[in-house]
Parts: structure tokens; sequence; C-alpha cells
């Protein structure tokens, strides 16, 4: 054989024993990621064949009827499974003489008692039996269904948040947990997480709230950010790599961690159809204004959408209908409001939409007739309400005297 055949046949097996090497190594590494996330504690404790929901359900078997002990439990780490003894109280001659009507297998030899689990957390039944008259079903909502595994049996902290929210009673970390350490989910460990967890965060079941605030999103999805460039001289068309480092956290990944680089062009489409919720990072009257005050178009006095220079885009007088203004406010008020504010910021709305009188019937028309009218709302008690924005004579006030001016909208 030739010398360049063998070169390039030495090549070519070189080529793929070094593929199969990477191939083998990806294959491994995703077992490490998924056995990171397997509950390893299912296999640990299906020692028994045993259905919640046959004995919630059919039975009509109590909590209490079984785990004797939960109620007077003060701490995570106590064993609350059933013992024996619960069960023999209503299948005694069945365990009389056959193991495997409960047990996996007839090899007595092969039973052992289930471990006390190890968990950091500081928690008490008996504080939330006796002294908050808690019912196990609160906590644990899963009971009566069919397939749940026994690791979903312990409540997730979503549950336990619906109560500590720091509004029932306390939410801070340290209530709970005595390790921190501890606190992180397994799946953020991941080397990506960082770059793929938005597919977590976009799920129906999305559990970030339990641990972060809005606060927390915001200190890498800031808006304000988007308009700013490390890089001197440089501005969001810059031909940049996302990615500046072996990391994906910190500036270099600024620019794109929210929006493309050409996002300055296509934002309208993205806004129109409302596939973002622009206002969940920007407030829209000041942040949208700094470009299109101009239009976005230096060579434009003032910006306005095509809709608002038809003739008869807005009509006065009462009866008049307000002309087209007023049926594409109707039809989606949240556009209006990305330019106008109806806190005084911007008036345009205000110098109409203003009953200063008290009187029905002599200003634009803004609600059905009879609205609000069987709804003990907010304007009676609070002076802040929103309606006090528009409705401004001397009885639009909590405590208004009936029949007069705006109390007298509904209150004869």
């Amino acid at each position: 054989m030739p010398t360049t055949q063998k070169n390039s046949f030495r090549l070519r097996q070189h080529g793929a024993l070094l593929f199969s090497a990477v191939f083998v190594l990806v294959i491994a590494f995703t077992v490490v990621l998924i056995s990171r996330e397997t509950d390893g504690g299912d296999k640990q404790l299906k020692r028994v064949k045993f259905s919640h929901q046959f004995h919630v359900k059919e039975a009509g078997a109590a909590c209490a009827d079984c785990h004797s002990e939960a109620a007077t439990s003060v701490n995570a780490s106590d064993n609350l499974l059933a013992k024996m003894e619960a069960c023999k109280s209503c299948h005694e001659e069945q365990l009389a003489n056959n193991c495997t009507y409960c047990h996996l297998s007839a090899d007595t030899a092969s039973y052992s008692a289930t471990p006390n689990p190890v968990r950091e957390l500081k928690f008490s039944h008996q504080s939330h039996v006796e002294g908050q008259k808690t019912s196990c079903e609160t906590c644990h909502t899963v009971l009566d269904k069919a397939g749940v595994r026994t690791g979903e049996l312990v409540p997730a902290m979503t549950t336990c948040t619906t109560c500590h929210n720091n509004v029932k009673t306390t939410g801070t970390c340290e209530t709970c947990h005595s390790n921190f350490a501890a606190l992180r989910p397994a799946d953020h460990n991941r080397t990506n997480y960082v770059r793929e967890h938005k597919f977590s965060a976009r799920l129906g079941n999305a559990t970030c709230g339990a641990c972060h605030s809005q606060e927390t999103c915001i200190d890498c999805h800031n808006g304000n950010e988007l308009i700013k460039v490390d890089v001197p001289g440089k501005d969001l068309m810059s031909p940049r790599s996302p990615r500046i480092s072996a990391n994906d956290r910190g500036q270099g990944m600024r620019l794109t961690k929210i929006h493309d680089l050409n996002f300055k062009f296509t934002h309208g489409i993205a806004a129109k159809g409302k596939s973002m919720e622009c206002q969940t990072c920007h407030s829209e009257e000041q942040f949208c204004t700094k470009c299109h005050e101009a239009g976005g178009n230096v060579n434009q006095a003032s910006f306005k959408p095509a809709s608002h220079l038809v003739a008869g885009f807005t009509t006065l007088g009462v009866g008049s209908g307000g002309g087209e203004h007023a049926r594409l406010a109707k039809r989606d008020i949240e556009s209006c409001a990305a330019c106008h504010s109806t806190e005084g910021a911007d008036a345009v709305c205000m110098t109409c939409h203003t009953d200063f009188d008290g009187i029905k019937g002599n200003d634009p028309k803004t609600h059905d007739h009879g609205f609000m009218s069987d709804n003990h709302g907010n304007w009676h008690t609070d002076p802040g309400a929103a309606c006090y924005m528009c409705h401004t004579d001397s009885n639009a006030r909590p405590g208004g005297i009936k029949g007069q001016k705006f109390c007298g909208y509904c209150h004869r």
C-alpha cells in the first residue's frame, strides 16, 4: 500500500476513534445530568404495595388512622410512615399468613425498617395541626390521585408559600431552612442553565417565584441595559459576538439576553402582536418616548400612529360617539396607555375625559349606562381610587353626600 494511502487510512482511523471518544463522553455527561435530577427516594421507599388513592377515596380512611404520630411530631426528620400495627387494624387476617399481601418479596431476610428521612428543614406537624388547625389535605394535595410517586407526597415549596407569603405569616427562608447551601435546585447546577433557564421559566408549572422576586430577574433582564454597550464608540448594531468568554454570565451576554441586536427595527411587530409584554421591564410612557418623541426619525417633528391621522379620529360633543379613537380605545386600551398616561404625565385624555361638575350627560361618555352600579367599589373608602382621576367635583370623595354630583350617579 502506498505511503499516502496508509497516511489517509490512519487519519480516518484516528478520526473515527476521536469521534467515538467524544460520543462516549457526551453520553456519559448526559447520564450524569439525568442522574442528578432522578428522584432516587422512590426506589428506597418502594418497600410495600400500597395505594393512597384507594385508602383515601375507596376505603375512606383518615390520615390519622395510619399516621397516628403525625399530630405530635415536631421535627421534619421524624419517621411518620404507618406502622404494621396500624395496618393490622383493618388487615389482620391477611397479614397473619401472607407477607406478600403488602411486601414485594416473600423473602423475610430482605425486609428492613425504613430509616428516618434526612432533612435540613425545620418543620413541626404539631404546630400546624394543633396550633394552626391545618388539615392534612391542605398540604398533602395529591393523596387521592393515582400513580403518585412517593416523593410527590411531600409538599412542594409552592404549597408552603401559599401561607408563608409574608402576609398570612412570615416567608423568610430561615423560617424553614437551616442549610442555605442546599436550597439550590438540582437543575440550576447545569453548566448551561443561565442560558437555557428561559425554557423552564416559560412552563405553566414553573415555580421561580417561590425563591426569586422580580428584582432577581431585573438584575440581568433590565430594559435600561439594552441601550448600553460596554465597547466605546459602538452602538446596538455592532457586529459583536454575544459570548466573549467560556462563561455564559456577565456583560458578554448583555446585549442578547432579551432582544436580538436588530430588535430596534423589528420591535414594532412584537409590540403590535403582543408576543412580548413590554411593560414587564419597560415603563412605556417614558422608555418609548426617547425614540418616539421624534418618530424614531429626527426628520419628523412628532410621532403619531397612522390611525391618528385619519379624518374624524376624534369627534367632540355629547352624542358624537368620540370618533375612531373611542372605538380603538375600547378595543385595545393598552395600546393607548403605551403613549398616553392616565395619571397626569400626558394630559391628552384628561383634557376631555374629566367630570369636574358631577352632572351626568354633559361630558364625554366613558362608561356604559349603569357601570359598576351594583359593585361596592373601593371609591367608597379610598380617596386615591382611580375614579377620582376623572371625577373631580367637590362631592367626589369617600363619604360624599348621597344624591349629589358624583355620588348621585348611583345614590338617589
